[in-house]
């Protein structure tokens, strides 16, 4: 449904009052590699007009932005996006560590343990994290929370795994996990189940792209009706033309401001045209579930 500009601001002003009136607000960042980004511009948003969240719900590569906010860091997010993008990502040494010439196993354990650290989301003080993961053996999907596992900055590696881009799933509990956005990339029941009266939920795939993309059986997901009026969704208009790999800082900082834009014509009914970049063609993951099942079927 496309809203005309009048509509458009009263349903902003409508999401606006929600937020301010909610008891405990949950944020919910899906996956999406660097493409993540966007969701520092929104986390800025929404701390700049006063709203803290009391949980967040993770998977993939949004919860490297979770655990920021987890421990009061949010302020640091591009920083750590920064240092995080100028490490080297190849490694030729790292093939004889991990089987892989990707170092982000090693990138990510460096910037972790620089701006969040284990033991700051172990505090008591420190938001619930909650991070979404795929179980291997069955492939189901599972949440833990962060702080109430031995390892937490091991769950979110086993979130991001990958092949190739990681290798050597991680184990929690004794089973090896991967990818959350396998198996759920919105996990929002969760923190409704967790007591929330309101979700922000913060997705990366475009308004006109269709539905919200949840797994590859269900890439046009639709909030049902239980939860819909409960529900806050961000996300850019169109598909954005970024890489999934992305490397340059200025396309990486471009994508922030996007997501910043992107919550203020969502939440405070305000209207920029920077929000009306698009990437051209369809997704290439698109055209590979196409084909998949074209193939099956």
């Amino acid at each position: 449904m496309v809203l005309d500009a009048e509509e458009h601001a009263q349903q902003a002003l409508n999401d606006g009052e929600r937020l301010r009136v909610a008891r405990r607000v949950g944020l919910v960042l899906s996956g999406g590699s660097m493409r993540c980004a966007f969701q520092v511009g929104v986390i800025d948003l929404l701390y700049e007009i006063g709203i803290k969240p009391s949980l967040v719900v993770a998977v993939s590569g949004g919860v490297w932005n979770g655990a920021a906010i987890a421990v009061g860091a949010q302020d640091r997010l591009r920083y750590y996006w920064r240092t995080f993008a100028r490490m080297p990502h190849i490694s030729l040494r790292n093939i004889w560590v991990e089987h892989s010439p990707f170092n982000y196993s090693t990138l990510h354990k460096r910037t972790f343990r620089r701006y969040v650290d284990s033991e700051r989301l172990k505090d008591p003080s420190s938001i619930p994290l909650f991070i979404g993961v795929t179980r291997l053996r069955d492939k189901t999907p599972a949440i833990f929370r962060a702080d109430q596992v031995e390892d937490p900055l091991s769950l979110m590696l086993a979130s991001n795994y990958l092949p190739p881009f990681f290798t050597h799933a991680p184990r929690i509990s004794g089973e090896r996990y991967g990818d959350g956005g396998a198996t759920n990339n919105c996990p929002y029941e969760k923190a409704f189940e967790e007591g929330c009266d309101l979700v922000v939920l913060v997705t990366v795939k475009g308004e006109s792209e269709g539905g919200i993309y949840r797994n590859p059986k269900d890439v046009d997901h639709v909030i049902p009706d239980a939860f819909r009026d409960r529900t806050i969704v961000i996300r850019p208009r169109h598909r954005v033309p970024f890489a999934f790999r992305e490397r340059s800082w200025s396309a990486i900082q471009q994508l922030m401001n996007l997501g910043y834009l992107r919550a203020r014509e969502v939440l405070l009914g305000e209207r920029h045209p920077e929000t009306d970049l698009r990437a051209p063609g369809i997704a290439p993951t698109v055209r590979i579930l196409k084909l998949m099942r074209r193939v099956s079927g």
